[in-house]
């Protein structure tokens, strides 16, 4: 049994996505090992999360829902309160940062901020410049990666390593690719029950085409050019969206192409479990990825996957195998979605390998990814600590 302790650092762990659900699968994963884990956060959405939270500044929860202006000053002040704690309390454990802490042993890398910002000056996609949190990220980013102040650094997939190396010169040799995970027993293709009961609250009975759009940040993601190859299929096909951005804008574009009556903004939702089997594909034209973890919890929930080839989507769909490779344009999109919805075999082909790929990363398998890697760091704190001897054979053994 390990005999130090595990401890996070996410200004905030729970389900509702992103960085923070990682933190909490993890979490989730390790305290049901019997694993001293610990998480330093300020907000903890999971009543059953608790065990093992330890929270500073709760009161910096409030201030993401103001505004640019003041998420720009919690994310520092909640970095620098949470950097002093780990130096104060925890020496003696592995500190896992998911970029909230200025000090620590490993640091996941959910997004690299230049290589996005790139992307979206090519796209001619402006609206960062509004926010001022970019700027406390890109200093944030350029301390803790270009000035190797971690020992390892986590990347999620092959993509943000060369971005890693690419962006900050990071070595090669201290980064680990360590993939996100997929909650299998929230996402499954069993919920038949959801399906329907979902369909009939939405207004759709089971013989209406049903295709799901998941992503906040709509342009980024790509949902204009979904309604624009909405409007171009064949098949009478309704689109669901689902996230949190201002859609004004969208809706104007469904009306113009007039398609409005066939697209729903169902907004935030925390009931993504039982949305993804209520549909019959899944569409997700994103501009930059790091991962892409809404097209895994599709994939485990048994729909037809159709993505831009792009970030951590590479590492996992393979083109007619789990899923089609879609170009950012309405006509392409419009003809794979049309083929999908008519092709019995080649949804089932699709469906079947996308739930064998799922079940490739489920939390406890990637939990384990992450307890060799502390493994063997805590062997190379012990080997500096009695002057640099090694137990090679335990360090195989544990990795």
């Amino acid at each position: 049994m390990r005999d130090f302790p595990i401890v996070q650092v996410s200004r905030e762990i729970g389900l509702r996505g992103g960085s923070e659900c990682v933190a909490y699968e993890l979490h989730r994963a390790w305290r049901a090992l019997r694993i001293n884990a610990q998480v330093i956060t300020s907000f903890a959405t999971e009543s059953e999360a608790r065990e093992g939270i330890n929270l500073i500044a709760p009161w910096l929860s409030d201030w993401s829902e103001w505004g640019y202006l003041t998420t720009a000053l919690a994310l520092p002040i909640f970095t620098l309160l949470a950097t002093m704690r780990v130096r104060r309390d925890y020496r003696a454990g592995v500190v896992l940062s998911h970029g909230d802490s200025l000090a620590g042993d490993v640091c996941i890398v959910h997004a690299v901020n230049r290589a996005s910002l790139a992307e979206k000056r090519r796209a001619g996609y402006y609206q960062w410049l509004f926010n001022p949190a970019n700027l406390w990220v890109a200093w944030r980013d350029w301390f803790m990666l270009s000035r190797g102040r971690y020992r390892r650094v986590v990347a999620i997939s092959e993509r943000v390593r060369q971005q890693l190396k690419e962006y900050y010169g990071v070595p090669d040799e201290k980064i680990v690719t360590i993939p996100n995970g997929i909650n299998l027993s929230r996402f499954s293709p069993d919920h038949v029950k959801a399906r329907n009961e979902m369909r009939r609250s939405l207004g759709f009975d089971e013989s209406t085409p049903l295709v799901l759009f998941v992503g906040s940040q709509f342009r980024l993601k790509g949902l204009e050019v979904a309604i624009r190859a909405l409007a171009r299929m064949k098949t009478q096909a309704h689109l669901l969206v689902v996230g949190n951005d201002a859609a004004n804008g969208f809706r104007q574009l469904a009306k113009e192409l007039g398609i409005a009556e066939r697209v729903h903004f169902l907004g935030a939702r925390k009931d993504l479990p039982e949305i993804y089997p209520a549909a019959d594909a899944f569409v997700f034209p994103s501009l930059y990825e790091t991962f892409a973890l809404v097209c895994l919890e599709a994939m485990a929930s048994g729909l037809p996957v159709l993505a831009s080839r792009v970030g951590g989507i590479e590492d996992y769909l393979r083109d007619e195998e789990n899923g089609l490779f879609i170009k950012r344009e309405g006509q392409d999109i419009a003809q794979k979605l049309d083929r999908v919805l008519a092709d019995a075999e080649l949804r089932a082909r699709l469906r079947s390998n996308g739930l064998k790929t799922a079940a490739n990363y489920s939390w406890d398998k990637i939990a384990q990814q992450y307890l060799r890697l502390f493994d063997q760091l805590m062997m190379e704190r012990e080997a500096a600590t009695n002057g640099g001897i090694i137990n090679q054979s335990a360090l195989s053994t544990s990795t």
